[in-house]
């Protein structure tokens, strides 16, 4: 069930020996080298979480385009009004993941909740031109989308209610929108 994968991932992340996780979905086709190159990505410039660009994939295999994801400190400009990275296609420190209280249960974008989240601490993230990652498209994906973007507009509200910035508010307002048009 979809509302307990937040709860699951974090059982499973709390409970692995290793510093460095890799998050995937069981649909989705990692690239051959992609851990081997977001570790040494990761590694080399010092980072707490890395994600890649994605190729887009229907449920018969067949390529729909390429997604790119905003990088370094664009990551913190466009994260109000967009999740900044393919969830699937992300890697970061288990200390940096515990620090932060994991993923809220119960959503559908519970990677978002968690950069919002995160983001006030500064992190030090950044995302790879490099597609590492081919992403499922599943035809009943619309619905998910709607609700998703009510709970960013939720998320966008409790920004603002903490820290009083007009561009929150707005953000509400932009992700109620997109949620009442789907």
């Amino acid at each position: 069930c979809i509302g307990q994968l937040g709860f699951s991932l974090n059982l499973a992340i709390s409970r692995s020996k290793y510093d460095i996780i890799a998050r995937m979905d069981s649909d989705d086709i990692s690239h051959p080298e992609r851990l081997e190159k977001q570790i040494t990505y990761l590694e080399k410039n010092n980072l707490d979480l890395v994600g890649t660009a994605i190729n887009l994939i229907d449920e018969n295999d067949t390529f729909l385009g390429l997604r790119s994801y905003p990088q370094k400190n664009a990551i913190f400009k466009k994260i109000i009004f967009k999740n900044p990275f393919a969830h699937p296609s992300v890697m970061f420190r288990k200390d940096f993941f515990l620090k932060h209280r994991g993923y809220s249960g119960g959503f559908n974008s519970e990677d978002y909740d968690l950069w919002l989240r995160m983001r006030d601490s500064i992190p030090r993230w950044d995302n790879m031109d490099e597609p590492l990652l081919n992403y499922r498209i599943h035809s009943n994906s619309t619905q998910k989308s709607k609700l998703a973007y009510y709970e960013c507009a939720s998320y966008s509200l409790r920004e603002f209610l903490k820290n009083r910035k007009m561009i929150n508010f707005i953000a509400c307002i932009y992700h109620f929108s997109k949620a009442l048009i789907k």
